[in-house]
């Protein structure tokens, strides 16, 4: 099993959680958005089938594994789309801010990651979803 760290990253008043895989110094492949009731260390699996040399990041999605809950910083408990793709933008201007990004979403992931692909076409260089069901 390849090895993470936990990272840790202030956006919008939320600190969101950032699963690492491999060397920061290696290529990045892709970020991993995890679907609905699922967290970011779900893509351990994916990450100890690829081959050494790349980087693979996976964010818990606020309220989500060690990211913070809205309602604990923000007087509120909703949870809104537009919520996470400010969240991702915030992330990926952290660790990719010149670089078009890969993404691959799973279920709600899938649909956050279409979603910023279609407002933010600059920022992505490709997406692989899969919706559940």
């Amino acid at each position: 099993m390849k090895d993470s760290r936990s990272e840790f990253i202030d956006a919008r008043s939320v600190r969101l959680h950032v699963c690492r895989w491999g060397n920061p110094d290696m290529p990045m492949l892709f970020f991993m958005l995890h679907g609905w009731m699922d967290v970011a260390a779900s893509f351990q699996f994916v990450v100890d089938a690829l081959d050494d040399g790349w980087q693979v990041l996976a964010p818990d999605a606020r309220g989500f594994g060690l990211s913070d809950w809205p309602m604990a910083k923000q007087g509120g408990g909703h949870y809104y789309f537009h919520d996470y793709l400010a969240d991702l933008e915030a992330i990926l201007d952290h660790y990719t801010p010149t670089s078009p990004a890969n993404l691959v979403g799973h279920s709600m992931g899938a649909n956050v990651s279409l979603l910023y692909a279609d407002v933010r076409p600059e920022r992505v260089r490709r997406v692989v979803a899969k919706a559940s069901g």
